[in-house]
């Protein structure tokens, strides 16, 4: 759990937090502000470990992706639309994929500030040595998600919120961004010095041992490396706990000659959860991946590694194979030899690598070859959905329908690879945005007025309805209707219709939290919130300051809820 400290200093920073939609969603009735917050940072955190499947961290993307990537329409270059928008995703991703990563250690109301921090970034201004604001037409992708950069700021803050002193002039009243480009000008100012040869030594630093963890962390100093056990305090929870075990485990690291013959380059770390398990393994290739040239040195050393339990050494031995068969692929690919169909299939879909990211040999691979032809020479059904669903072929090329059913089937938003055509079936559309609303977007632009499709597109994407017809938009039956299906679908209704009491009984009934986004006169409304009560407890606690003050209003709801205990 995320102690008060920081969660004091983040509803002092985010002044509109608190009454925020989404945490006032976790607020029961007498939960103070403190513990509120601390509830929303919780299922934050939860949420993100929930997400243990490809489509469950989707989901989850697309939701980051719609808030905060660029849109379309803020883009004047439109011939590198698409491209602007990838860059955006892609970058995002990777602090997602980071700050979410099981091994990331730092409380979340830490992993918050970072992240709300870096939203704020936009381009580097080489002349002010510092990042401008982003806003909705910024097009560059976010700042670079460097763990080890991360990790100094994020110590920085956690020091300074609990009042402790740091070596620098940082105070906790300096943005992220400020204090990421001061850690980021130390980072880039060091040379990364390149070892000539591959020769080096395995040393180990022990677990419980606070000395041996700055000693580890000392050695990662101006090195590089992107790892974040180069922070003190995550080095120091590693070694010595609590971390994944309460006493820490030790730690392994192979380094090579520098230029003065000494064993100073850090190029491989193993890190044991206690005594008989491997945490992660980490390289200095991009994302921490492992360097190609230092897998056979890594699997010589698993091997020797007698003592961890038989299960977990097969299971990075398994790591370790799979990248050696990589490489073949990447020698086949080079020498234009064909593939069989089970390295087709796994180079687009499988995880390859000890990194937090892809093996970015993976990346160098694909773009030596054509997805689509890759595709179209497999005869298996089952992989070419598997293909479909690894989002590296070209949108709208796909015009098997019956493919392409069982592909939204599986999950919806892979309509986008529909070819257009297929994109005005309606049994195909049905089908997708059933399984997902986000489907919606991708659809022909004559099925965005059906009200079967719109329906059921809304009950998981609210967003959908923005899309409609103006005439469909202001039609009172049919809103009702979809505010029946979903209540936050109301932010996007008409002015008019957003004074209408049938439609926002609706919505408000479903969920009281809406009241705080309509006009603040309804939660002094008698009447209203009266019958909003009757329907819904949980209405209580968003009723207005001056209603609270009227005792008789307070006494009939008493008087109701009387009467409900008794029935």
């Amino acid at each position: 759990m995320d102690d008060y400290k920081g969660i004091d200093f983040l509803d002092k920073l985010y002044k509109n937090l608190y009454t925020s939609d989404e945490v006032q969603h976790t607020k029961e009735n007498n939960d103070k502000r403190r513990e509120t917050l601390q509830k929303y940072m919780d299922r934050l955190e939860k949420v993100h470990k929930k997400a243990d499947t490809d489509t469950k961290k989707e989901l989850i993307e697309s939701l980051y992706y719609d808030k905060y990537v660029i849109k379309k329409e803020n883009i004047n270059d439109a011939e590198n639309r698409e491209l602007i928008i990838n860059g955006q995703k892609k970058s995002l991703k990777m602090w997602l994929d980071y700050l979410s990563d099981e091994n990331t250690i730092y409380p979340t109301w830490a992993k918050y500030w970072a992240f709300q921090g870096m939203l704020k970034m936009g381009t580097y201004d080489d002349i002010k040595g510092i990042y401008t604001k982003r806003n909705s037409k910024t097009i560059s992708p976010f700042v670079e998600c460097n763990p080890e950069i991360v990790a100094k700021c994020i110590e920085s803050i956690i020091k300074l919120v609990h009042d402790e002193k740091i070596e620098n002039e940082i105070t906790k009243n300096d943005s992220f961004s400020k204090i990421y480009t001061i850690y980021e000008k130390k980072y880039k100012s060091n040379i990364i010095e390149k070892s000539d040869s591959n020769e080096g030594i395995w040393i180990k630093y022990n677990k419980g041992n606070k000395e041996d963890a700055i000693k580890l962390c000392k050695s990662l100093e101006n090195k590089n490396t992107g790892w974040c056990t180069a922070s003190e305090e995550v080095a120091i929870k590693q070694l010595c706990g609590p971390y994944e075990t309460e006493d820490g485990g030790d730690f392994y690291v192979y380094y090579t000659k520098d230029k003065n013959d000494k064993y100073t380059l850090p190029r491989i770390a193993i890190r044991l959860n206690g005594n008989y398990e491997i945490g992660e393994i980490r390289g200095i290739n991009k994302g921490q991946n492992l360097e190609e040239d230092l897998i056979n040195v890594l699997l010589s050393k698993l091997k020797k590694m007698t003592f961890i339990s038989k299960e977990n050494i097969d299971y990075n031995i398994e790591i370790v194979n799979n990248l050696i068969k990589l490489n073949k692929i990447g020698q086949k690919t080079q020498n234009k030899e064909n593939l069989t169909d089970e390295e087709i299939e796994n180079l687009y879909t499988m995880r390859y690598g000890f990194g937090w990211t892809q093996d970015p040999k993976v990346e160098k691979i694909l773009k030596m070859r054509n997805a689509l032809d890759d595709y179209n020479s497999i005869e298996d059904r089952n992989i070419k959905i598997n293909m479909i669903m690894s989002n590296h072929l070209p949108i709208s090329s796909i015009t098997d329908k019956e493919i392409m059913i069982e592909t939204v089937h599986r999950r919806g938003i892979m309509l986008k690879y529909a070819g257009e055509e297929l994109k005005k079936d309606k049994e195909l559309v049905l089908e997708a945005v059933k399984q997902d609303g986000h489907a919606f977007i991708y659809i022909d632009e004559n099925l965005k007025s059906d009200i079967e499709i719109i329906l059921n597109a809304i009950r998981k994407y609210p967003d959908a309805i923005k899309y409609t017809s103006e005439e469909l938009k202001n039609n009172k039956e049919f809103m009702l209707e979809v505010v029946k299906q979903n209540e936050h679908t109301i932010r996007f209704f008409s002015d008019e219709l957003k004074q209408d009491k049938e439609i926002i009984m609706q919505a408000v009934i479903k969920d009281p939290i809406i009241l705080f986004s309509l006009d603040s006169n309804l939660r002094k409304d008698k009447e209203f919130m009266l019958e909003v009560i009757k329907n819904n407890k949980r209405a209580i606690k968003f009723i207005d300051k001056e209603l609270k003050q009227d005792k008789e209003f307070m006494e009939v709801i008493g008087l109701n809820e009387e009467k409900e205990k008794t029935k």
